[in-house]
């Protein structure tokens, strides 16, 4: 015999699951209400009831706000796929004219993916739906992810080696690597051998704010190392501060011919090997019959083949 305990959902308030998934997405008692549109009481005697039909704390107070329990985690990753589900079941059949939308959706991207893709994205976007308008929301993979489990964002671009089962893809264009510096640069002929690599200073542009990107783990496995002499998070002052120094970087090939656009650099084929890489879109499968979704799935493909 089973000893499996099955509950009754009729006898079950399932509002309360929307709160629970705005609690885990604000962690305040009083953002979730905002979000949801309940007071602050109601949502803290939604909370209690919560606590009393799941046996458990769901969330502890600390000074950065609530903080979820491995169990309130634990449901969160089983519900949230199913409550966004239920979203896009009953918003399938709405009606979407791009023409006279003024919808605006919300999209994660990457730096990366929003100098590739943004412009031509919303130069097309403003000659087939100028209505619509776009939010990009920035973040590593794991931020995305969350941002489209909790429906904060529309969809995703950018580089998703991991499956993930409640999230659909698609693939968008291929990108490589190549080597940048100024054209000018007094030491750089135009090849560019390992030693000179391994001696010149590197800028690395990393959303981590680290000094460690892909290439220096693969010179680490044949037991080299470059000179990292500026990290920086993000892609603007790149193109400048290696116009204006001695600095080398290892870039994607089509940000590299974009900031040669900018700023006059020389642009060399890396002298090792390094395998390029995919760019894709993701959104949450219960956004699949979307209208709205559809068309702008479609829209970033169009322009995704277009590069």
């Amino acid at each position: 015999m089973s000893n499996i305990h099955h509950i009754n959902l009729a006898g079950i308030d399932l509002n309360l699951l929307v709160v629970f998934d705005a609690l885990i997405a604000e962690g305040s008692v009083t953002r979730a209400g905002e979000r949801i549109g309940l007071s602050q009481p109601a949502t803290s005697n939604a909370l209690a009831r919560l606590r009393r039909l799941t046996g458990d704390e769901l969330f502890i107070r600390t000074a950065a706000g609530l903080r979820p329990t491995p169990h309130a985690l634990t449901l969160a990753q089983q519900l949230s796929p199913a409550l966004r589900q239920i979203q896009g079941a009953l918003l399938a059949d709405a009606t979407f004219d791009p023409a006279t939308s003024d919808r605006v959706f919300a999209i994660g991207m990457s730096d990366y993916v929003e100098f590739t893709l943004l412009p031509r994205l919303m130069q097309r976007l403003q000659a087939v739906a100028p209505g619509v308008g776009l939010q990009i929301r920035s973040g590593d993979r794991q931020a995305l992810f969350d941002l489209l489990d909790n429906g904060s964002i529309d969809l995703a671009c950018g580089l998703f080696p991991e499956a993930v089962p409640w999230h659909n893809e698609q693939p968008l264009f291929q990108d490589t690597y190549v080597c940048a510096a100024r054209h000018d640069h007094p030491n750089l002929g135009e090849t560019l051998s390992l030693d000179d690599y391994l001696a010149f200073p590197h800028l690395l542009i990393s959303i981590k704010e680290d000094r460690l990107g892909r290439v220096d783990n693969l010179l680490a496995q044949r037991g080299l190392k470059r000179q990292v002499a500026l990290s920086i998070p993000h892609f603007l002052a790149a193109p400048f501060a290696l116009a204006q120094s001695d600095l080398i970087a290892t870039l994607a090939r089509r940000v590299a011919l974009g900031f040669s656009q900018i700023q006059m650099l020389k642009l060399l084929p890396l002298p090792f090997e390094l395998e390029g890489f995919s760019v894709a879109m993701r959104w949450h499968r219960s956004s699949q019959s979307s209208t709205a979704n559809q068309w702008m799935r479609s829209l970033i493909a169009e322009v995704a083949q277009a590069l």
